[in-house]
């Protein structure tokens, strides 16, 4: 596959006069896994369907290396996995592949019934006849036969067990190995976070979309002689993940180089440094919030 940038500039989007997405950027390049993050209502699906042109934009630009992907069929560079079939679902697997056959001129009909036979899957079943993990898998095959340059993946790790969870992933490194831009969204937060180069939060307030950096956090597992002061776990830039006894996790918005001082004017009795993960950053930006479906 030939080296592209997949570029979505100042992307906004309502629905009536609800706010779904304002001013999102950002960038997918060839071989690179960019996760969307975010609480239910963020917008990442609408983000998917605004790049494939199933909504349109109100305001914002979809390119493909600086050309507009309206222009020259450039569309047909991208596939979009839904998280559902809906559309398909009564639909029998031999028939759904004729459509994007015809959609996409590159279709690997080869490779698309091996896999198939590979995850026992039958080409004479219905979508409805399928178990959730089998949707998923025959979804990600789908979206990989059709060999285009970018994948977009719709919650593809949601509701499946361990087993289907680890087959994705290796489909989707499969994929980014051949050199395929995978935008991918999912609330599996620790999986995402081994397989992502970049990895962008959807504020559920703002609407926007930030690229995460973990340096920009910290985390610390504190001891105090009674409890943690209130003036401190108050503030707007710490989250307390949990507590036993005088024994707290807390995570701070700031490097451990710039929070080492807040912490010691908490006057804790012990104070160790722990990693960070992505769920941690997931929890402190969603301080206080109720969750949107």
């Amino acid at each position: 596959l030939r080296a592209m940038k997949l570029e979505i500039k100042n992307l906004s989007k309502k629905f009536e006069k609800k706010e779904v997405l304002n001013n999102i950027n950002l960038e997918v390049k060839s071989g690179e896994v960019v996760s969307l993050v975010g609480r239910n209502g963020s917008g990442k699906t609408t983000l998917l369907k605004l790049i494939t042109g199933i909504y349109q934009l109100d305001m914002g630009e979809i390119t493909i290396d600086g050309v507009n992907i309206e222009q020259n069929n450039l569309k047909s560079n991208i596939i979009y996995i839904p998280d559902k079939f809906d559309y398909f679902k009564y639909t029998k697997i031999k028939n759904i592949i004729k459509y994007y056959e015809l959609a996409y001129k590159n279709f690997d009909k080869d490779y698309f019934e091996k896999e198939l036979v590979k995850n026992k899957i039958s080409l004479n079943k219905k979508i409805t006849e399928l178990s959730k993990g089998q949707t998923v898998i025959f979804g990600v095959i789908l979206g990989l036969a059709c060999r285009t340059n970018f994948l977009l993946l719709d919650e593809p790790l949601d509701g499946i067990d361990i087993i289907n969870i680890k087959l994705i992933i290796n489909y989707i490194i499969e994929a980014q190995d051949s050199g395929v831009g995978i935008l991918v969204s999912s609330h599996q937060l620790d999986y995402l976070e081994n397989i992502s180069d970049k990895i962008i939060y959807i504020d559920t307030t703002g609407k926007y979309g930030k690229e995460v950096d973990k340096m920009a956090y910290s985390k610390y597992q504190l001891v105090y002689e009674d409890k943690i002061p209130e003036e401190f776990a108050n503030l707007d830039s710490v989250r307390i993940v949990s507590n036993i006894g005088r024994v707290y996790i807390v995570l701070v918005r700031g490097s451990f180089e710039e929070t080492r001082d807040l912490i010691q004017e908490s006057a804790p009795l012990q104070c160790d440094e722990l990693p960070v993960l992505l769920e941690d950053i997931f929890i402190i930006n969603n301080k206080g919030g109720a969750e949107n479906d």
